[in-house]
């Protein structure tokens, strides 16, 4: 952007002279407008530069300070007043008021025509504008060629560095620096300073998506709209010294241009992923006794991220459910973006660890390769930072470990178990260890419509019994079969005479139609008596 300290420093405008000294020469130009009507305001854009003889204040020049108030506040550069003609010269008071608010006042000499100057200036801002314009051009162009010819991030990163001839950074969505510029290895102390100032900005919410709002001090902080709702950010230092031709225009097509970088490098590894998980979720599938084995095949599995141990343990993983969100986009973001995150933290506590996507129920499998005594407090901590970064909580489903590759899917299936039984309670940001299921909770998986008539056709009318008789008989072939058919036993436990209990024993085998006694019969009879009362239908 041209400024005004830069046209008059010119030798074809040096003759242009500023009339109050606390006007500033660093506002920008963009266009020179002539005017001799007092109502510009509605009729002026900002960045322009206002030249007139002050006509219509020849008898007041306190209607100037209005007009130099309006104009400040819409961002105008200054104005340009050719003397003489109608005004001799500007009134202390006017000047006085333009230096409280910086507001350059220039006298035009009588040279100048105001038509000429506004030609010259105009021109001169033109070609400026038109030379940033072709080197914002060749920047991009650059740039696009390292991106055809499938160059690194790092590389671009350092060619733009280079061109412009400061340092610059690219931070990740979880404001981690992905790539930087020469300028930092050679000065490792100005990464923690970049870092901290970069954090600070970003959590007082000042990073507007590439516009003037985001130079702040020496530093320039560019969204990178690879993603739209978890944006990448490009740092440019030392901005102060950066020369002709350089302009905003210029790092704008970078960050386009790094923008489709960093897309088509995601879009890569996603595919690369996929053909990972997919074979993950068919080993988790497939019959322990199917399994391929991990010695036969080390490198086939470790190109799928597993490796040969004595030790494996799954932890599934998931971001719980809102109500209030349903920007498929914006789900779908985060749930790539959460991948990336999980695999980045947890790679960094243990290299072994393995992450996989499940993308048919929106869950993270979790692979434990070696023992992690404090796993427990990954996960406690995984989910803190989450909360921090995405504003949402993650669960975890955490099933037992085992010592042998084929045995792998049992604990996928006890962490998903987990997983599913603390979720369907309404539970959020939870931490369940898989627990071994009673009889009780296993016969409540079996649907009704089977569980019931299996308690008819071996209870008969045992099963739910009307009379207190046949009360008294269930209660009796209960405990004389959890006293495993001792009579004296069971006699005991309910009070009555062991000849009763045997009276009562053979009345329930001429209900039931058969022994008691045998094995297989006393297991249905067991199962038949526990399911009548501890499963509801």
């Amino acid at each position: 952007m041209t400024t005004l300290k830069e046209i008059m420093s010119v030798q074809q405008f040096s003759d242009l002279i500023l009339l109050n000294d606390e006007g500033d020469l660093e506002r920008d130009v963009e266009m020179v407008d002539i005017t001799e009507t007092p109502d510009i305001k509605n009729f002026t854009a900002p960045h322009s530069f206002i030249v007139t003889t002050g006509m219509c204040y020849q008898h007041d020049q306190n209607g100037l300070i209005d007009l130099i108030r309006e104009l400040n506040d819409i961002q105008v550069a200054g104005i340009g007043f050719k003397l003489s003609r109608f005004l001799e010269k500007i009134d202390e008071e006017v000047l006085e008021f333009a230096n409280e608010l910086k507001f350059p006042i220039i006298r035009i000499p009588d040279s100048w025509n105001l038509g000429s100057i506004t030609h010259h200036m105009s021109s001169y801002i033109l070609d400026g504008e038109t030379e940033k314009l072709y080197f914002a051009l060749d920047i991009q162009q650059e740039l696009n060629t390292m991106l055809m010819r499938g160059l690194s991030l790092e590389m671009m990163i350092e060619r733009m560095s280079r061109l412009l001839r400061v340092p610059v950074m690219l931070l990740n969505p979880f404001h981690e620096i992905k790539s930087m510029s020469h300028h930092f290895h050679e000065h490792s102390e100005q990464v923690q300073k970049n870092l901290s100032y970069f954090k600070r900005y970003v959590n007082t919410n000042q990073i507007s998506p590439n516009n003037k709002a985001s130079f702040q001090e020496e530093h320039i902080i560019f969204e990178v709209p690879a993603f739209k709702y978890f944006p990448y950010y490009l740092m440019v230092s030392n901005v102060n010294t950066l020369t002709y031709p350089f302009s905003l225009l210029a790092i704008e097509q970078a960050v386009n241009t790094l923008s489709l970088a960093i897309y088509k490098n995601s879009k890569i590894k996603e595919a690369e992923q996929q053909d990972v998980n997919r074979f993950f979720e068919t080993l988790m599938s497939e019959h322990p006794d199917n399994l391929i084995s991990v010695k036969q095949h080390p490198e086939f599995l470790k190109k799928h991220l597993i490796q040969p141990s004595n030790f494996y343990q799954v932890i599934v993983c998931a971001i719980d459910q809102e109500r209030d969100v349903e920007n498929n986009i914006y789900l779908n973001e985060r749930y790539q973006m959460t991948f990336e995150w999980l695999t980045h933290k947890l790679t960094d506590i243990d290299p072994s660890i393995s992450v996989y996507m499940t993308p048919g129920n929106h869950r993270f499998t979790i692979l434990l390769q070696t023992k992690h005594q404090y796993y427990l407090d990954y996960c406690k901590y995984i989910q803190k930072e989450y909360q921090k970064l995405f504003n949402s909580t993650l669960s975890f489903g955490i099933g037992n470990e085992v010592t042998e590759f084929s045995q792998l899917p049992l604990s996928y299936f006890e962490a998903n178990e987990a997983f599913d039984h603390k979720s369907e309670s309404g539970k959020l940001e939870f931490l369940e260890l898989y627990k071994s299921k009673s009889v009780e909770e296993l016969l409540q998986l079996i649907p009704a419509n089977k569980l019931k008539p299996f308690i008819t056709y071996t209870l008969g009318s045992l099963a739910y019994p009307k009379t207190t008789k046949e009360k008294e008989l269930k209660h009796t072939l209960k405990i004389y079969l959890a006293n495993h058919c001792d009579l004296t036993k069971t006699s005991e436990d309910i009070f009555i005479h062991r000849n009763t209990v045997k009276y009562r024993i053979k009345k329930c085998e001429e209900i039931l139609g058969q022994p008691i006694e045998a094995p297989d019969i006393s297991l249905d009879l067991r199962l038949a008596l526990f399911a009548s009362e501890k499963v509801n239908f």
